[in-house]
């Protein structure tokens, strides 16, 4: 049987891709034959003029955003069909299954176009995908209920955590980076979404260091110049709140594939993710990696890890960050949720999931 995995190289994107590198990197160490099919993000003929190579695979497992071929999305609808009448059996990977009620930012009409596209690819997948993976039990519900997704055919895989991160002891990582006291780490793409803001206007009643970490760029939101107005925003109200001391940016191109990357997280005492709106997160999964405790905001993908570990902590609304980390720093509650985060790695680590997949490939 041969498989391959479709998601955007790691030049075009790098949430997606890098867990998807990571997957079949760890796939093919266990012995399972799978093969990466990669394309540029956004660019849909990238991918078009790979289908003589598609064709090969018996299988063909999709790691799927709507908009990662570009166009709004349309391209997915060409490239579905294709592998439908091709007779290959697809797996798809929703990283995010939106909701119908879901509220967007802009014009009405623009809202109505996209509800339509994403109603009509959701049912396409249903229609041609064999299984669909998503990364949480909500996904799934919204699926089911609002786009007639049959509860049988949905896998509720979490993101697999990677397992041979090399862990560096925290009073040198803070050392190396020129750390010290608490640290509390913000992570990744810099934008309104994430919500660095709503943490930043709080720090006097949290303290240092407020730890923000991200690209002047931004290549999985293909749009630098949203992510760098609203870094300047952010830079902006530090200096003149004279928050200087207290928050500290370091801002450059970064690489997950380099021991640097993992040693922020090493150096945290919390990894803060004050997101906005219903999505997942990669940076959830590499705090987990690093065994570095959460705190979160009161989203649906939050809310349901956290009834089962306590590696993160929930705040119920936006006020509540500061005394969430204090409390969350207390030693005994620190050691808790570390113990947790370990707990969690064990169970969703890269190597039990990977011989997940290789039963689903093989039952197909």
């Amino acid at each position: 049987m041969k498989v391959g995995m479709m998601f955007p190289d790691r030049n075009s994107e790098k949430a997606i891709s890098g867990y998807s590198c990571t997957l079949t990197e760890n796939m093919r160490k266990t012995g399972i034959p799978i093969e990466d099919v990669t394309y540029f993000a956004g660019k849909p003929w990238s991918i078009i003029k790979k289908i003589w190579k598609i064709k090969k695979f018996d299988v063909i497992h999709i790691q799927h955003e709507y908009n990662l071929l570009g166009w709004y999305g349309i391209p997915f609808f060409i490239l579905y069909f294709i592998l439908f009448f091709s007779k290959i059996k697809v797996v798809t990977t929703m990283h995010t299954a939106l909701s119908m009620k879901e509220n967007f930012n802009g014009n009405k009409l623009k809202t109505i176009l996209r509800k339509i596209l994403y109603f009509t690819q959701n049912r396409m997948i249903k229609w041609i995908s064999s299984k669909t993976v998503v990364h949480a039990n909500f996904f799934k519900e919204i699926l089911c209920k609002e786009y007639g997704f049959n509860k049988k055919d949905i896998l509720v895989f979490p993101q697999a955590i990677i397992e041979n991160v090399k862990i560096t002891p925290k009073n040198k990582a803070k050392r190396e980076l020129n750390l010290s006291g608490p640290v509390y780490l913000f992570m990744g793409e810099i934008v309104p979404d994430h919500g660095q803001d709503i943490i930043i206007k709080q720090t006097k009643n949290i303290g240092p260091t407020i730890l923000v970490v991200g690209s002047p760029f931004s290549v999985n939101d293909r749009n630098s110049s949203r992510v760098k107005s609203y870094l300047k925003e952010n830079q902006d109200y530090v200096k003149e709140e004279n928050l200087d001391k207290i928050v500290r940016f370091d801002i450059f191109k970064m690489d997950d594939k380099k021991q640097e990357w993992w040693n922020y997280f090493c150096a945290a005492d919390l990894v803060l993710l004050p997101y906005r709106g219903g999505i997942g997160s990669g940076i959830f999964a590499h705090a987990m990696a690093t065994e570095t405790p959460v705190v979160a905001s009161n989203i649906k993908f939050f809310n349901e890890i956290s009834k089962k570990f306590g590696c993160l902590k929930i705040t119920k609304k936006e006020s509540d960050y500061p005394k969430v980390i204090k409390e969350s720093m207390k030693p005994k509650n620190l050691k808790r949720m570390i113990k947790e985060c370990k707990r969690y790695k064990k169970i969703f680590g890269l190597t039990p999931f990977s011989k997940k997949y290789k039963r689903l490939y093989e039952k197909l």
